[in-house]
């Protein structure tokens, strides 16, 4: 047997191990499916699998976990554009303050963008609505009959009903300790002229000082009758 004819022979066989055509016999000249050189496997379209490296990303990601930036759309709580919020459907009532975006709270946004009558800031009324945006209701000393002959200024209606005093006549935080809430605010009625032991209940004339809830003229008690009290003492005269 030739060189040649054994060389032949061996190449035969190895192709047969291989299971790929020799070119020969019944072949048509390709490959076998699936073999390198080869088109695809049937039933694929020779891609790799969606997702996979050097397939597409899944679908609304870039690839990496990431957002992929779309039309916004207001006001839906989903963050469409990727800027890490959802855009706010403005001002729609007229108010010129914008509804309230997730995470966000009045003073900055509206609390009830389809009433143009609340905003932050609103006046207050007695509706049972959270006119002004502070998250209370009817809070104003004028929905509280417990308020009834104090100033509004001063006073402040509860969730309870129950009537208090802001320290300062503008907040909402109710008196120290050790004040009365009046009409004037929060005054000790141990000291205050204008409400000396209780309130409304003011000195005259007769006295120019009130300690331990009384009034004095100077460091006596208040004068007697209509004698008026003048740098601490009685200015003279008697009843009757």
């Amino acid at each position: 047997m030739t060189k040649q004819t054994i060389l032949a022979v061996l190449c035969v066989a190895a192709l047969a191990a291989a299971g790929c055509d020799d070119g020969g016999g019944d072949s048509d000249g390709g490959t076998t499916p699936g073999m390198d050189g080869g088109g695809p496997p049937p039933g694929t379209d020779g891609g790799p699998p969606p997702g996979t490296d050097g397939g597409g990303p899944p679908p609304g990601t870039d690839g990496g976990g990431g957002c992929v930036p779309t039309f916004e759309i207001c006001g839906d709580h989903i963050d469409q554009n990727c800027d890490g919020r959802d855009t706010s459907c403005g001002n729609t009532d007229g108010d010129f303050f914008d509804a309230c975006r997730p995470g966000e709270s009045p003073p900055a946004c509206d609390c009830d963008d389809s009433d143009p009558t609340i905003y932050p800031g609103g006046a207050e009324s007695c509706n049972g609505k959270d006119d002004d945006c502070d998250g209370r209701i009817d809070e104003i000393a004028a929905c509280c009959p417990a308020c009834a002959g104090m100033t509004e200024r001063a006073d402040v209606c509860t969730e309870a009903g129950a009537c208090v005093c802001s320290t300062e006549g503008a907040g909402d935080a109710p008196c120290a300790a050790g004040l009365s809430c009046c009409s004037s605010g929060c005054v000790d009625t141990q000291t205050d002229f204008g409400n000396c032991g209780l309130c409304e209940s003011a000195c005259t004339n007769q006295a120019d000082t009130c300690s331990g809830g009384t009034c004095h003229c100077g460091t006596g008690p208040a004068c007697d009758c209509d004698i008026m009290c003048v740098a601490g003492a009685c200015s003279g005269g008697g009843c009757g």
